[in-house]
C-alpha cells in the first residue's frame, strides 16, 4: 500500500503559495469586488465558467485538492491509500467537518456528490474510469477504478467544473442548475441577483485544516472578511472609475492603458498576472455548420493574422505561443506550431476554393462583458471579411452568447478563453463526443487523449499529449489566438491577497 499522508505533503510545497495566512490578520468589513461579468449559474458541477468556479471556490470544498504547486495534496480527505495494482483507492475523511446547513460531512455525502458529478457535469468523462464508489464506515470512502490512471487524483482536484462535496439530501436527485448551494468552504451563498451581485457570508461554523499552511486551494483557509460582494460590471472603465473612487475594493481586468495611471494613485496596489488565459475561438464542427468541412477549417487557420487580432484586443498584455498549456508549465509543446499564426490570405484563399465555399453565411459570435473578445471579434470578422468570407458578427453579453453557444444551429465561430489547466485532462470534454459543445468527433483525438490519462508516467502522458496537440492544429479543432495577462487592482487596505490561477479571497483581510 502506498500511504499519502497530509501533512507530509502539504510541508513540501508552501513556496508558491496563492494565499498566506497571517497572524495579523484582521476579522470583519465588506469586501467589493468588480468582476466583469455575473455567473449563468452558481452550480459548479454542471458549469465550466471562470465566473462560477470563482464564487464556488469559496463555498465548497474538494476531498482533494491542488497547492500553490499545482499539486494534488488532502482537503476533505486527511489521506488516502493505493492499492499495489493502483486501481483502488480509499480516502479516509477528516472528522466533524460541518457542511451550511448543519450536517456534518460523512462518507454518504462524498459518495451522493460523486454520483451527482457523474450525472450533470459536462466533464463527467473525466470519471468514466470509476467503476465502484463504496462507503466502508462514516469516514472512509472506496473508489475503484478500470484501469491503472495518472490523471484520477486530478480529475477529482481540478476546479474547472468543480466536485464540491455537498450534503448527500442535497445532492441526490438534483438536476443540473437546480441545486441547493451547500457546501463546507469558508464562505456561505447569501444572495444571488443575477447581473446585480453575488453576496457570501463568513461561515462562522468553518473547520479549517489545522496545522497544514494555506497553498493553493489546499491547506488552513480562513475567512477573515464578513461579506464578499461579487459585482458584475462589464464596461472596463467603469471598473477603473470604481476603483479610483473607492466604490469598489478590487477590480478585476484593468485596462492597460490605465495602468501607469493607476499605479501612481497611492491608496491603490495595481498588479499583472501572466499567463492567466489563452483566446480561443470554436468551431463548430456538427453536420449542420459550414465548418464540418476540414478543408474550409483549414482556410480560416490559414489566413488569419494572429498578430493583429493581440495587438488590437490583448492592451499590450498577450504573446503569440502556438502551445495548449503555458510555456510555464510542464505541458508545454510546439506541436502543431507549423500551422499557428500562418497569415497567408493566398493559401487561405485557395483552401476555400478547393472547399467549394460560395458566400454562404458565417455567424460569428462574441460579446461585450470581456473587452478582449469584442475587440478581438471586430478584428477577426474584417479579416475573414478581407478573405471572402461572409460574416455575420452577433454582439451579446457573455450569459447570452452562452445560450446561443448552446444550439448548434445558430453559430458557426465562437469566442471564449481558455484559463490554466492545472492537469490536460481538464480539456478532455471539448474532444469527446459525450461531452463536446461544439460537436467535435475524431477518433484519433480521443485515442490519444484516453491514452494520456491511462499512463502513470509523466513522460509517457506528455508524449500523448504533445501527439493531441499536433491533431488540434491538424485538424483544425479550435483556433488559439495568443496566451493573454491581465491587470487587476485593489485598495491598499485589502491585505493578503497575492495574483493566482484565479480570483480567491480565503485567508484575505482588511486593514481599515
Amino acid at each position: 500500500m502506498r500511504k499519502h499522508l497530509a501533512v507530509l505533503l502539504v510541508l513540501a510545497v508552501i513556496l508558491f503559495s496563492s494565499v498566506v495566512a497571517c497572524a495579523e490578520g484582521q476579522y470583519g468589513g465588506s469586501l467589493r469586488i468588480a468582476t466583469t461579468t455575473s455567473p449563468p449559474t452558481l452550480d459548479t458541477m454542471a458549469n465550466t465558467h471562470t465566473a462560477t468556479r470563482e464564487i464556488g471556490m469559496n463555498i465548497y470544498e474538494t476531498i482533494v485538492a491542488f497547492n500553490g504547486n499545482y499539486e494534488v495534496v488532502p482537503m476533505l480527505a486527511e489521506s488516502w491509500d493505493i492499492s499495489d495494482d493502483g486501481l483502488v483507492y480509499t480516502f479516509h475523511l477528516r472528522e466533524g467537518v460541518p457542511f451550511h446547513n448543519g450536517d456534518i460531512m460523512e462518507a454518504e455525502d462524498v459518495k451522493a456528490s460523486v454520483e451527482r458529478y457523474i450525472a450533470v457535469s459536462p466533464m463527467n468523462d473525466n470519471l468514466e474510469i470509476l467503476e465502484e464508489i463504496k462507503v466502508l464506515d462514516k469516514h472512509t470512502v472506496q473508489m475503484t477504478i478500470s484501469r491503472s490512471s495518472g490523471a484520477f487524483l486530478s480529475n477529482l482536484a481540478q476546479p474547472k467544473s468543480l466536485l464540491g462535496i455537498m450534503p448527500k439530501e442535497v445532492a441526490e436527485g438534483a438536476e443540473a442548475r437546480h441545486v441547493d448551494i451547500v457546501g463546507t468552504g469558508p464562505y456561505k451563498l447569501d444572495e444571488w441577483i443575477p447581473d446585480r451581485h453575488t453576496k457570501l457570508s463568513r461561515f462562522e461554523d468553518y473547520v479549517p485544516f489545522e496545522g497544514v499552511p494555506a497553498s493553493g486551494f489546499a491547506g488552513k483557509k480562513v475567512a477573515y472578511i464578513d461579506e464578499l460582494y461579487y459585482i458584475p460590471v462589464p464596461e472596463a472603465g467603469s471598473r477603473v472609475a470604481g476603483l479610483e473612487t473607492g466604490e469598489y475594493d478590487f477590480a478585476d481586468f484593468l485596462p492597460g492603458m490605465d495602468v501607469p495611471y493607476l499605479k501612481e494613485q497611492e491608496q491603490l496596489v495595481v498588479e499583472d498576472l501572466m499567463p492567466y488565459t489563452w483566446v480561443v475561438v470554436y468551431l463548430n464542427h456538427s453536420e449542420g455548420s459550414i465548418f464540418n468541412n476540414k478543408t474550409l477549417r483549414q482556410a480560416v487557420q490559414a489566413g488569419i493574422d494572429h498578430e493583429e487580432i493581440m495587438i488590437v484586443s490583448s492592451d499590450d498584455s498577450g504573446r503569440l505561443d502556438p502551445g495548449m498549456y503555458f510555456n510555464e508549465q510542464v505541458w508545454h509543446s510546439d506541436a502543431g506550431a507549423e500551422f499557428y499564426n500562418q497569415n497567408d490570405p493566398e493559401k487561405a484563399k485557395r483552401l476555400m476554393e478547393e472547399a467549394g465555399y460560395n458566400g454562404e453565411e458565417i455567424v460569428l459570435l462574441t460579446n461585450t462583458d470581456y473587452d478582449y473578445m469584442y475587440k478581438a471579434g471586430i478584428v477577426l470578422e474584417r479579416q475573414l471579411t478581407e478573405l471572402g468570407f461572409n460574416v455575420n458578427m452577433k454582439v451579446l453579453d457573455w450569459p447570452g452568447q452562452l445560450d446561443v453557444r448552446a444550439d448548434l444551429s445558430q453559430w458557426d465561430l465562437s469566442f471564449s478563453s481558455h484559463s490554466t489547466r492545472f492537469d490536460p485532462v481538464e480539456n478532455n470534454n471539448y474532444f469527446f463526443p459525450s461531452t463536446t459543445f461544439f460537436g467535435y468527433d475524431n477518433p484519433q483525438m480521443a485515442d490519444a487523449l484516453r491514452r494520456a490519462a491511462d499512463h502513470t508516467l509523466v513522460e509517457d502522458r506528455y508524449a500523448a499529449y504533445e501527439e493531441a496537440q499536433a491533431i488540434f492544429y491538424e485538424d483544425v479543432a479550435m483556433l488559439k489566438l495568443y496566451d493573454l495577462g491581465i491587470w487587476q487592482g485593489w485598495q491598499d487596505h485589502v491585505k493578503g491577497y497575492e495574483p493566482w490561477y484565479m480570483l480567491y479571497f480565503v485567508n484575505v483581510w482588511l486593514d481599515k
